[in-house]
This record gives C-alpha cells, structure tokens and sequence, in this order.
C-alpha cells in the first residue's frame, strides 16, 4: 500500500489511482494537500478557466410517485403545497422566456403517476417550439427509466424518441448512492444503480452527453462515496459520454433524514477535490452553487471545480425547500466576479461546453471609446494595437484580453496615461525643430553644449523607437531578459540554497517541544497542522508528520522548510451525546462518528418488525434518552441496543485484512458486529507505530455466517509485505465469497420461479 506522499507524487504525475488510495487520501491528507493535487488535475483538464451558463429550471411537478427518505421537494396530490403544470402552462412559461438571453432550459421534477413517455415528449415539443434556439436538458435517468418501462419500450427506443421530441443532453440527478443496502434505506422505490447506470450507458452509446451526482453527507460512508465514484469512472471508461460530475450536499431541512445533520464546510471541500482527482476521464467537476452557497462555492474553485453552474433565475426550489439557497438566481456579473476573485478566469459555455463568445463585442466597444477619448493619431494607433484581436486569435486568448481591458486596466486611467504620452512627444518634435532650425551657426556655450548633447542623444533614441519600433523593443526585450536572468540566478543560488538539504528527522513519539528543539537545530520549521487524542498517547506527542521519513530511501528538504506535525491532544474536548435512538443502526452510527464518540458494544435483541434498529442507547450504565444533555469527551463510548428479525439473526463477517484498527471496527459495526481482542505482532513495537498497523488476520473467515453481536478477533501488524500480501488474498478470497454468493441467490429465484 501506497503512502500519502506516494499517492501525491502519483497525482502530480497525471497518474491514476486506485479506490482504496483515494480512500487513503480522504481519510489522512491534510486539506491544503488536496486542494494543491485537486488544482493540478483541474489545471490539465481545463486551464485556468471556470465556466458558466445562462439557463433556467422547469419543475413541471413536484408530486411524485417515490417517497425518498432524503427529499424535501416531493409531495403528495392534494397538499396544499403540491403544484402541477399542464402542457399549456409550461408552453406558457417557455414563451415568458423568449427575448432573454438563456441558453439552456433544465427540465426535471416529480415522478407524477399520471405523466407517460408521450407526455414527457410533449412537454419538450412545447418548450422547444417557443424557444427553438435553446438546448433541452431534460430529464433525470429516474424519470426516464420509469417513462420507459411505463411505456414498455428499451431504453434505446425510449431515448431515440425523446430525442426526436428535442432532447439534447441528460442531467445528472436520481444517482443518490450505488451501494444497494445505502440506496434500499434511502430511496427504495427508485430504480437501482444498475439501472440508472443502464440508461447513461444507452445515452453515451447513442451519441447524448449526460452529467452524473453523488448525494453525500448523510448515512453513507466513505467506502460508499469512493465505491460510487469507481462505478462512475468505470462507466466513463468504459462508454465516455458524462460531460460533468456533480456533488450534491444533502441538506437536511424538511425531509425525514433531518435528524443526521450535515457535513462539514472541510467535507465538502475533500468532496470536491477527491472526485477531481479520482474522476481523472470526466473532463469537468462542478460546484453547484445553489447547494453550496456562494462563499463554499467560491472556495471550491480551490480544490479542483471548474465549473459553477449558471444564473437559474431564481427558478428552482428542489435545494431551496432542503434548506438550500433561498430564491437562488445570479447575474453573470456576479458569477464572473465570483470566479474572477478566486484567481481564475470565467467562460461562458453552452450546454455542451462550448465557449459562448460575447468578448469580441466587448473589446470592439472598449477601443470605440479609447478612439473618441484620444486624438492623437499616434496614442488612437498605439491603443488599438494593444487591444485589437485578429480575427484568427484563440477565444481564449481573446476572452482573456478582453478581460485584462474590461477590468485589469481601467480605460480613463490608460487614457490618461496616453494623452500625456502624446503630449510629451509632441514637446519634443517641437524642440527639436526649433534646434534644427536656428542652423549649425548657432553653437551653445558651457553647460549649454551638454544639454545640447544629450538632448541629441535622446533625440536619437527617440528617432530610434519611431522609426524602427520592433528593433528598438527587441532591444530593450534582450536587455531586461539578460537583467531578469542574472536576478533569477542569484535568487536561485542564494534565496533558495541551491545544493544545500538536510535529512528530515523522524519526529513520531517526540513531545512537541522536543521536535521543535531538533527543528530548531537542523534549520527547519515545525508547524501543528491538525490534532487528535488518543488516550493510549501522552498529551503533546507527536503522531504524524509530512514529510514523512522512509526506511528505504532518504527524504531530504531544503533548509528553512516547514513540517507539517499532528499531535495528541492535552485533554479531550467535551462535546454533546446525541440521542441516537429510534433510527435504523447506520443513522446511529453516522451521528456518532460525527460526534467524535465511538461503539462500545452492540446487543441485539429479537423484535417482531426489524433488523438493525436501534432501540436504546446507553453511556456506561446510563440511559440516554431524548430529554437528556448529555455530554462526554470525546472517545467516549456509546453502547446500543439494537433490534433483530428472529428470521434475520444472523449476518456475514466482511473483509478486514488489510484495514486500519479504526476502518476494521467501522467495518465490524456496519455488519452488526464487534470488535474482540486486538492482537499486534512483534512489529508494533511502540504506541505510535500503533497508529501505522493494519489487520492481516481475522478470526472469523470472510463471508462467514455470524450471529449479530457477535465478536471478531483483530491481528495487526506493522509488516508493510505481510499486511499487502494477506491483503491480496483476503481480496480474491472476497470475490470467490461474493461470487458463491450470487450462484446461491440465481439458483433460489430459479427454483422460485419453477414453484410459480
């Protein structure tokens, strides 16, 4: 397995990585280290342009057939907050756009029980006839899915045909999460990701580019978020046609998932910079500003977006009902000067991410107004050249002209710059023609004949760049690159100490005083990048550190350079114990990780309704219920009740081999299980190196059937071989375990289907 600094020199190779160093990556690089490796990923994708669209959202409906746990949009026919548009009202509020300068009209809504494939086209007929010049983006994989089996067609028919009604590309949305037992807790009505998967390989396959999402930041884990991301990236490989992807932030207002908060401004951040990095053959990732805020979405263009939507027009309110940004619409003002202050360069596209060229009007009517502000000929002459773009110039370097006079270089100030230019010159012909004309008879005296001189000299100069401009700027060019490199070289030897390095100390198990003192004395700087606690650990002690040393090469910096270190904690924070209770055990274990608290034990017991529902929660020997403030440090454990179907006893132990102590016990708790003994061999040998070990064993072999509650011993080691060599076997031996899995399941709804 790969280190982090390992993986970091991958990215920046252009290399790509595996899901399990991505989850590497999100779990332990520090945030800037993402956002630099996010950043370079972006800047070969894309440069150092951001792009935008002027578009709008058409919500025909927001009665829907599905019943999703995360959705704040759906209603039910007759609430009194449900609204449905008939054909004739969403013709109606097409033709209310004409004469606007949008470029996309975004077309999805509720599954209404009453809509079929010919009403879906419809609906697009009567959008495109009223705005023929704008691109139909219709339709989540969700809705077509159900249109098409509605209608009893294949999705390729399905498609042609909404195609033939003036579809153009698909949205990304109806993704939520892939893993099925996540996607059965949270929208078990939908489609499956297979099938959601299905309808954009057809589409890419027919020639239609779609976006693709991920909601995250509510029971899912990790592992979930990375699992869905390689089917993404498989997909992608495997028939390219996702222009986008998109993270979609759950919000948690008003839907029945409420109760697990939202993640963290840092989570959605990593969200960001991961899926830029991992997702290196879907050209472009987006921040949806609606669901981020302007501020978040500003940031994210920092860790790896390039891409922030469009205006909307305050014609959305799936987000907004969710607890999103109310009434959302933006100017193209505002979008440009958001992207502009986060230091790149914002690009009007179309729905297919070709530029929309407004600039060359724009830089048109800057040198109309330059012209009318200057006389002079020469300074009109000399503007233009500045600012005139042939006519066979890259858009890019036009737009980014444009830019550099509509707001880099304001036109009075550069005006007045050069009319004083003008006059200046035109003093000195004037001078110089009184001298030419008062004859060679005229000779000045003492200090007169020195200005006379130079005044000749400077003449000459002047004569020079006049008529012979490009010589003389090669010149003056030749002069300062000479000038520029000896400064480049003196600041190189001795700014950056060319051929000085020091050996980076190992600072693990140091007390933070202790690493600064060797710092200290080696010329280098300690910097405390993050803490944690571990209880095992005195308070001070440094846990981490990058760079990192190695023991099989030499990890040398130059002298003056920062190391990052993680210490442990002086004393553990207090935080709140949520009440966990009444909520399915994947709910209850994702709020208290969120809390900073860990699992004591699971105790099953039998119920007639349900499996993994948590019944009650206890710290210690203390009941927590929804009236108690509660609070602990953090560590603090939580013991749980949980509830079984007398049919649902049993469960599976999964694969550990391979995982950290903290994945391992994850892992354990989201199958039902405990963590037994933790057994280290003779390669742990302190309490840091601890920190490093990873299970090469379990007592309970993967794919065996448990009883839930039940304990699974973990051996660790600190043998990097060892731990990758178990980790290859445990890993085929999962795939042998999930493939007799499958047989098993084929052959009991075979033997089903015969009974029928």
């Amino acid at each position: 397995m790969r280190t982090i600094t390992d993986i970091a020199d991958a990215v920046r190779r252009d290399e790509r990585i595996t899901p399990q160093e991505a989850l590497t990556l999100w779990r332990e690089a520090p945030l800037w280290l993402l956002g630099e490796l996010a950043v370079a990923r972006k800047v070969k994708a894309s440069g150092r342009e951001v792009y935008y669209n002027r578009n709008v959202h058409l919500e025909p409906t927001n009665i829907c057939l599905f019943n999703c746990e995360f959705c704040s949009f759906r209603r039910r026919e007759g609430d009194k907050d449900a609204w449905y548009m008939s054909l004739d009202e969403v013709e109606a509020r097409a033709k209310e756009l004409r004469g606007t300068d949008i470029t996309e009209v975004h077309i999805v809504g509720g599954v209404h029980p009453k809509h079929d494939l010919d009403t879906y086209c419809a609906m697009i007929r009567r959008v495109k006839g009223a705005l023929p010049h704008v691109t139909v983006k219709a339709y989540t994989a969700v809705e077509i899915f159900y249109m098409i089996r509605h209608e009893g067609v294949s999705v390729v028919e399905g498609l042609r045909r909404l195609m033939e009604a003036g579809m153009e590309c698909i949205p990304g949305g109806g993704a939520e999460i892939f893993d099925s037992a996540i996607r059965e807790k949270i929208c078990p009505e939908k489609c499956s990701a297979d099938e959601w998967l299905a309808v954009h390989r057809a589409a890419h396959n027919m020639g239609i580019a779609t976006n693709c999402t991920m909601l995250y930041g509510h029971i899912e884990s990790l592992e979930h978020r990375v699992d869905h991301l390689n089917r993404l990236r498989m997909l992608q490989d495997e028939a390219p046609g996702f222009d986008a992807f998109i993270p979609l932030k759950y919000h948690s207002r008003g839907n029945r998932l409420g109760q697990v908060g939202e993640c963290s401004v840092e989570d959605d951040l990593r969200m960001i910079a991961i899926s830029r990095i991992f997702l290196d053959n879907i050209p472009h990732i987006k921040a949806y500003w609606v669901s981020y805020g302007k501020a978040t979405t500003e940031m994210a263009l920092a860790f790896g977006a390039d891409d922030i939507d469009g205006t909307i027009g305050d014609t959305t309110k799936i987000y907004s009902m969710a607890g999103g940004v109310d009434r959302p619409s933006m100017s193209v003002d505002e979008l440009e000067a958001m992207v502009v202050d986060a230091g790149f360069v914002p690009v009007e596209r179309d729905s297919h991410y070709n530029v929309v060229e407004h600039d060359a009007k724009q830089v048109e009517q800057v040198e109309q107004v330059q012209a009318a502000k200057v006389t002079p000929e020469a300074a009109i002459s000399e503007l233009k050249a500045e600012v005139v773009v042939p006519a066979k110039e890259e858009p890019r370097l036009r737009r980014e002209k444009a830019m550099r006079v509509l707001y880099d270089e304001p036109v009075e100030e550069k005006q007045a710059v050069k009319s004083a230019e003008v006059k200046e010159k035109a003093k000195e012909n004037i001078n110089q023609d009184k001298s030419m004309s008062q004859g060679d008879n005229a000779q000045p005296q003492g200090g007169s004949a020195a200005k006379s001189s130079k005044g000749d000299n400077g003449g000459s100069i002047g004569r020079l760049f006049r008529r012979m401009p490009v010589i003389a700027n090669m010149v003056v060019i030749c002069i300062l690159g000479i000038i520029a490199l000896v400064m480049l070289y003196v600041g190189l030897r001795f700014g950056t100490r060319h051929g000085q390095s020091i050996e980076v100390p190992n600072f693990l198990g140091m007390t933070i005083e202790q690493a600064r003192d060797v710092a200290n004395s080696d010329d280098l700087q300690i910097i405390v990048r993050d803490s944690i606690f571990d209880v095992d650990l005195p308070g001070g002690m440094v846990v981490d550190q990058l760079p990192r040393t190695s023991s099989v090469r030499e990890v040398t910096v130059k002298p003056g350079r920062k190391i990052y270190v993680t210490i442990n904690a002086y004393s553990r924070r207090i935080v709140d114990i949520p009440y966990v209770a009444k909520q399915t055990l994947r709910q209850a274990l994702n709020q208290i990780e969120r809390s900073g608290l860990t699992v004591d034990r699971l105790i099953y017991e039998p119920d007639m309704t349900s499996t993994d529902y948590v019944l009650k929660q206890f710290v210690g020997r203390k009941e927590i219920l929804p009236a108690t403030n509660a609070t602990g440090q953090v560590g603090t454990g939580v013991t749980l009740r949980v509830s079984y179907r007398r049919d649902e006893q049993h469960t599976y132990t999964p694969r550990l081999v391979g995982l950290s102590l903290q994945q391992a016990k994850s892992a354990l708790w989201d199958n039902g299980l405990n963590v037994g003994d933790v057994v280290y061999d003779d390669s742990v040998e302190d309490m840091i190196s601890r920190r490093k070990a990873r299970v090469y064993r379990q007592s309970k072999s993967i794919g065996a059937e448990v009883r839930r509650g039940g304990d699974v011993t973990l051996y660790l080691t600190c043998d990097e071989a060892l731990a990758d060599s178990m980790s290859i076997i445990a890993e085929r031996e999962a795939r042998s375990v999930e493939q007799e899995r499958m047989k098993r399941r084929l052959a009991q709804d075979s033997l089903a289907q015969e009974t029928m």
